[in-house]
């Protein structure tokens, strides 16, 4: 009996001394935390193993609690560059961009010749809205003056545009998004910018075909390229600018309408390019598929037909009729 008594007390007291090893290690605690949520999102992010394949949905309040525990650790003001790093990339992953900012500029300062922190402070600025502009601006040229023209530096001047455009100070953001792209040609956010800038001219053609030309680069930057072009396109019509009553303006600017998630008014200038050129079934697909996603099933199906009546070796467009028609497919 007292042995028994003697093994259970020995084993509650590790799990005791195990319970306060855990307590004292708030930054174990948390690494394990992100790390879940991390896990969590990149496997919600994944295509599912199997179609009705339950996920664990990344859980915020893990990224809070480690938060506290950081906190709690003192690591916004930690001397081990490991624990602020990580720090800094769960205030990222927050949201909570001011803060990060602060930390980088904080190591910024503690090494001054490094480009890249200065250019990482600039970058959580401009993340961190209107209010840390100058201070985005003024970490950003920090950097600069360190480094203007390696690869790295494409993504300084990408920001410096950034932050302009932002501002509405557009001449000086399009010849910053021209110096990223000179040092990074498919830098995708700086041509997503200038396309938005070039819209705003009323350089259709050309920012459309830009953006056209990313392709799939484009995809992560399906939100600011849609906020982008609204405020451009609702510029360039303020203005009172008209786009040319020609096929290829008309089909371009359909497409940077469709872009803006401005659905009707692309529909209407995708009709008009049809009209003004009826053998073009790369417009008449970019139509048909337009009207799908409005509803318009009849309209739809009239505009493949007309593609494959013009092209008729079109799997693609000829398996979408199909399913509008209700067939199966092949």
């Amino acid at each position: 009996m007292q042995r028994r008594f003697y093994i259970t007390f020995t084993a509650l007291f590790v799990l005791l001394l195990g319970s306060l090893a855990w307590a004292q290690d708030p930054v174990s605690l948390a690494r394990e935390k992100v790390e879940r949520y991390k896990q969590a999102a990149k496997a919600a992010a994944a295509p599912p193993m199997a179609p009705l394949a339950r996920r664990e949905a990344p859980d915020r309040n893990d990224l809070l609690d480690a938060f506290g525990l950081f906190q709690s650790a003192g690591a916004d003001e930690s001397k081990d560059a490991k624990v602020r790093a990580e720090y800094v990339e769960l205030l990222g992953l927050l949201g909570y961009y001011d803060l990060a900012a602060q930390q980088l500029e904080r190591s910024a300062k503690e090494s001054p010749k490094d480009p890249g922190l200065w250019r990482a402070a600039g970058r959580a600025w401009t993340d961190s809205g209107p209010a840390g502009d100058e201070r985005a601006l003024a970490a950003l040229h920090s950097s600069l003056e360190l480094d203007r023209d390696s690869a790295d530096a494409a993504e300084t001047w990408f920001f410096i545009g950034r932050v302009q455009h932002r501002r509405g100070e557009y001449d000086p953001a399009a010849e910053s998004y021209a110096a990223a792209l000179k040092l990074k040609p498919d830098h995708a956010r700086a041509v997503i910018g200038k396309a938005a800038l070039d819209a705003r001219a009323g350089r259709i053609v050309e920012a459309s075909a830009a953006l056209d030309a990313l392709g799939r680069a484009a995809q992560p930057y399906d939100i600011e390229t849609r906020e982008l072009l609204r405020k451009a396109l609702a510029d360039f019509q303020a203005g009172g600018a008209k786009v040319p009553d020609e096929a290829a303006p008309q089909a371009a600017y359909s497409k940077l309408l469709y872009r803006a998630a401005r659905l009707p008014e692309a529909v209407s200038a995708g009709h008009r390019a049809a009209e003004l050129k009826p053998d073009d079934v790369d417009t008449l697909n970019f139509l048909g598929a337009m009207l799908l996603q409005a509803g318009k099933a009849d309209e739809a199906k009239q505009v493949y037909e007309k593609s494959l009546a013009i092209r008729p070796d079109q799997p693609n467009v000829s398996e979408g009729l199909k399913q509008i028609n209700g067939q199966p497919g092949r």
